[in-house]
This record gives structure tokens, sequence and C-alpha cells, in this order.
């Protein structure tokens, strides 16, 4: 019991210590921004490197990192698009090529490809979100730790108290079809507190639909980022991702649900604004 209760507290740290980090660097700055998502990214695609490693694919997570500085660095530099386009075509060439010279298996290979997609893809749209103005960037990503979070917190205890159906018992054999559900309902009224919330601080107006469709969403994409990543760890026969968060495990631990949840968060916000400025 004594250590359980440690275990709560270091893992209440910790998420407090994230968040208030987390929310600075956002608040204060794209530099700040770009800089948290591009750090984060590139320790996500080290432990995605030794999660594929455990499955006898011995991967590299030195070109996915390189490739998120290089393009993180071009918009902030406010590069044209054509060049982030380029330095990925290189980046792609000098893989190929030093498995073309060095006769590296293609498994291999592919699995140094696929880290490009997941995760560094993910964490680079967390960076483009953090170079926006605040007025954009401070809703969709208040959207996406919220909801997805709140999504997460809702299915765990509803599916603690009313779960009877499995949802993926060879995947995640905790969570239930009821939990899921639960998830979602409290995922997407969150939009509700996210929108009250953030009425005060922005001078943009955004309607209260916009918020709840988004959160909904943001919902039903970060359970099945939150499978998808359970998947891994099932093949690759390891519990966390990482240890570099005392009581959550790693970087991709927190930040499985997220990294799906954002894409689809971030489509609804350009829409609306594409809308609005047409």
């Amino acid at each position: 019991m004594q250590t359980r209760k440690s275990q709560t507290l270091i893992r209440t740290i910790t998420g407090i210590t994230l968040i208030l980090i987390f929310g600075a660097c956002v608040y204060y700055g794209r530099y700040t921004s770009v800089l948290f998502f591009t750090v984060l990214g590139c320790l996500a695609c080290w432990e995605m490197a030794e999660a594929l490693h455990a499955m006898k694919i011995r991967s590299s997570p030195w070109p996915a990192c390189i490739l998120l500085v290089l393009l993180s660095a071009a918009m902030l530099s406010k590069l044209p698009s054509a060049w982030s386009i380029i330095a990925l075509g290189i980046d792609v060439i000098l893989v190929l090529a030093y498995a073309l010279f060095y006769r590296v298996g293609y498994e291999n290979v592919l699995g140094t490809l696929a880290i490009f997609l997941y995760p560094m893809l993910f964490f680079l749209l967390f960076a483009y979100v953090g170079e926006m103005e605040l007025e954009h960037r401070l809703p969709i990503l208040s959207v996406v730790i919220v909801a997805a979070s709140l999504c997460d917190i809702g299915a765990y205890f509803i599916g603690r108290w009313f779960g009877k159906h499995k949802m993926a018992p060879e995947i995640s054999p905790k969570k239930t079809i009821e939990g899921s559900i639960g998830g979602l309902v409290v995922g997407t009224l969150s939009g509700i507190g996210i929108y009250f919330a953030l009425r005060p601080l922005l001078n943009v107006e955004l309607p209260l639909l916009l918020f709840l469709i988004a959160s909904f969403l943001c919902s039903a994409a970060g359970e099945i980022g939150d499978l998808c990543a359970s998947m891994i760890k099932r093949q690759a026969n390891i519990k966390d991702y990482g240890k570099i968060l005392p009581g959550h495990g790693g970087i991709m631990d927190r930040a499985d649900s997220l990294v799906f949840a954002l894409p689809v968060v971030l489509f609804c916000f350009e829409l609306y604004f594409a809308f609005l400025n047409a």
C-alpha cells in the first residue's frame, strides 16, 4: 500500500511538472514552443527506435531527429515549404545510400524510415502549431491536451466501474467498450470547459460548436492512438517506451494519444479559419 501511494505521488508530481513546463513554453512564445516540441520529438524517436530494437529491427533514430531539427528551424526561419520537402528527400536518399553501401537489411531500413512517420511527423505538427500566433496555438493545443487527457481519465474510471465488454483484449486487456464510450462523452464535454476558460484569453471569437466537434474527434483519435501504441509495445514485449518520466514511463507513453489527436484537431481549426478568412 505504501509503495502504491509513493508511486501515485511521484506520478502526480511528474504530471504537474510537465503541465507547468508545457504551459509556460506554449504561452510565452513560438521559439520556446517549437524548441520544446522538437526536443520531445527527438526523445520520442529514440524511444521508438529502442522499441523496434526489441523486435530485432535495428533502426536508427538519428535521421528522423536530424530532419525534425532541420524542419523546425526552417519553420522558425519562415523558409518556403519547398525547402522542407527537399530536406525530407535528401534525408531519405542518405538513409537508402547508407543501407546500399553497408548492406543493411531492408527491414532495418524500413524501420528507420518508419520513424519519420511515427512519431517524428506528429511532433513536427506540434512544432508547426507551436509556431502559430497565440490566438491559434492556444485553443488547438488546449483541446488536444485537455480533451485527450480527460477522455483517458474518463475511460479509465467508467471502464473500471461499469466495463463488462472487452474492446481489444489481445492488445489492451483492461480496455472496455463501456469505458471507451464514457471516455468519448467526457472528452467531448470537456470542450465546453475549454471554450469558457479560453474566452477571456483570446482576441478571436471562436464558436462553442467548434470546440465540441474538435473535442469529440480529439477523443476518438486519442483512443486509437493509445491502442496503436499499446500494440507496438505488445509486439516489442515491453511495458513502457522509456523511463525518462518518473511514474509515467517514456515520452511516447504520455504522448501516444496526443500525437493522434493533434492532426484531427488541427484540421478542424484550420478548416474553420479558412472559411472565416474566405
